[in-house]
């Protein structure tokens, strides 16, 4: 019997879409930056390699990096409602790679109702896919991985190591990482949706 969903927060409730645009853009604008066919079909190559799209294409060609704009980041559709209906049948938290300030930006998404746990990298000193991250979230769940879900973007920090722990999972085909290559990793998602609010048809 399922008592627990953990969600990553990046590409998975949150869209990071005018985020990555914004670097791509930024990217574009430097001296010996390529064309932005070449960019972003090495982007989508990096991708469907279960690595660093954005960082590893920049590292290539030479071009430096910017700060990732937080400012830009919004809910996808359809989070909000999502979230109070699994909110009358289970307990939900938050497993994520994050920032310092991550429950205060969940205050501003206007969603920080929704979730009893809250793990982020940043704060708890551990990242994903560190096993050890997830083993919190059930520690502090008071349940066991076969009595949990956890649903994210990323094979190789969500859905992998999740799966290793005995977790359930449910890969979310969103944002960057929705290239990823399931041939490379060991552990598979028991379910693969395209679109966040598809999770429902599978809890």
């Amino acid at each position: 019997m399922i008592k627990w969903i953990f969600f990553d927060l990046g590409s998975t409730l949150i869209d990071e879409s005018e985020c990555a645009e914004y670097r791509t853009q930024e990217l574009l604008k430097q001296p010996n930056a390529p064309k932005r066919e070449t960019l972003e079909h090495r982007m989508i190559e990096l991708a469907s390699q279960n690595r660093l799209p954005y960082k590893d294409a920049a590292k290539e060609f030479g071009l430096e990096t910017i700060k990732w704009p937080k400012h830009l980041e919004k809910v996808y559709k359809g989070v909000p409602e999502l979230l109070e209906k699994l909110r009358d049948k289970y307990h939900l938290g938050i497993i994520a790679n994050q920032s310092m300030g991550t429950e205060q930006r969940i205050i501003q998404y206007g969603i920080r109702q929704y979730f009893d746990i809250i793990i982020s990298s940043a704060e708890v000193g551990i990242s994903k896919p560190n096993l050890e991250i997830f083993q919190m979230a059930l520690d502090k769940s008071g349940c066991i991985p076969e009595e949990t879900y956890m649903i994210g973007d990323r094979l190789d920090n969500d859905i992998e190591p999740a799966s290793q722990i005995g977790m359930h999972t449910i890969w979310v085909k969103q944002g960057s990482f929705a290239y990823g290559n399931l041939e490379l990793i060991q552990y598979q998602p028991e379910h693969i949706v395209n679109n966040i609010t598809e999770i429902l048809e599978h809890l």
